[in-house]
């Protein structure tokens, strides 16, 4: 039965996991066949709640391989193959069919993937499930194991997505180069895969932070039972000056957006250079927004004093 309040996405995860006797949750799932152990990722794409504006039918179906690769990128696993289920409405043409294959295509190159197969049934609207195999590279990362005196990063600048998504469906105004660049965020994403599989021998912990931030912070937090402040706010190049000209604020722009597919990690201080390093052979912008303490809860620390950061994200069904 139905009622007005619901439950969010993640009351329903809670509910079949109890029911099922899942004891954890984590981004992929692993599993032992024979002594090998591989990596499972299911991810569904939706038009309705997933697809802004403007996207074209390949960028769509290249977003909905992105997301599983990018959560398999944060706990270092390479992903190998993907099974993809369509739903599609009745009518839809043959033009648009092509354009779905070709982004399919195109994820199969970017990220050395092969999709092997799949289903097709009619729907009232688009929807893509994946459903992603992968081997790991060196040690699955979970999203619990930050330690206190670990320190925090992030492998790109935030705000982009946020922007985008104001520019694409409210009109936001922007210059010339920071439309492209905030659009481009929202239309091609780019997970973060190599510099993912070779983070993984260093990170204690990780997350991506599609569902934003903020989000993501709190729930590394929450699973490793640490106090986590940050120092730094991951700030685009640009951000800053989109946000005063259009009255926004700069902390919902920067953690509480979602689908950055960055990722958040957590690494020892003694392993700083080489994450760095790695940082700059992968092309990334990996960067230092804070530290890991004793106690509980997500704190930002700057001239104004030290606060909490409230933990919401995107939910569906919220």
């Amino acid at each position: 039965m139905m009622n007005s309040k619901g439950v969010g996405e993640r009351r329903v995860i809670e509910i079949i996991s109890s029911s099922i006797g899942k004891r954890c949750y984590d981004d992929v799932e692993v599993v032992s066949i024979n002594s090998i152990e591989v990596a499972l990722k299911c991810d569904m794409l939706v038009e309705g709640t997933d697809v802004p504006r403007g996207m074209e039918p390949w960028q769509i179906a290249r977003k909905s391989i992105v997301a599983p690769v990018s959560d398999m990128a944060s706990k270092g696993v390479k992903p190998l193959y993907a099974l993809t289920s369509l739903a599609l409405p009745k009518g839809v043409d043959e033009r648009y069919v092509r354009g779905i294959a070709r982004g399919f295509r195109m994820a199969e190159r970017e990220f050395n993937i092969k999709i092997v197969g799949g289903d097709t049934n009619e729907g009232k609207e688009l929807v893509i499930d994946c459903c992603m195999l992968g081997i790991l590279e060196h040690r699955v990362v979970r999203r619990s194991g930050a330690s206190t005196g670990d320190l925090i990063l992030v492998s790109g600048p935030f705000g982009y997505t946020k922007a985008g998504l104001k520019i694409l469906l409210e009109g936001a105004k922007a210059s010339s180069w920071f439309k492209a660049r905030a659009v481009r965020s929202v239309l091609m994403p780019k997970p973060r895969l190599r510099f993912g599989l070779m983070l993984a021998r260093y990170a204690t912990s990780a997350m991506d932070s599609s569902d934003g931030l903020a989000y993501t912070l709190h729930e590394m937090s929450k699973a490793s039972g640490k106090r986590f402040i940050i120092e730094h706010k991951p700030i685009g190049k640009g951000v800053e000056s989109f946000a005063r000209e259009n009255s926004l604020s700069i902390d919902d722009l920067v953690f509480y957006a979602g689908e950055e597919y960055e990722i958040v990690a957590t690494v020892s201080k003694e392993h700083l250079d080489e994450v760095m390093s790695i940082s700059r052979l992968t092309g990334c912008n990996a960067m230092i927004i804070g530290s890991v303490h004793d106690g509980t809860g997500v704190h930002i620390k700057d001239e104004y004093g030290e606060r909490e950061l409230k933990g919401y994200g995107w939910e569906h069904l919220a």
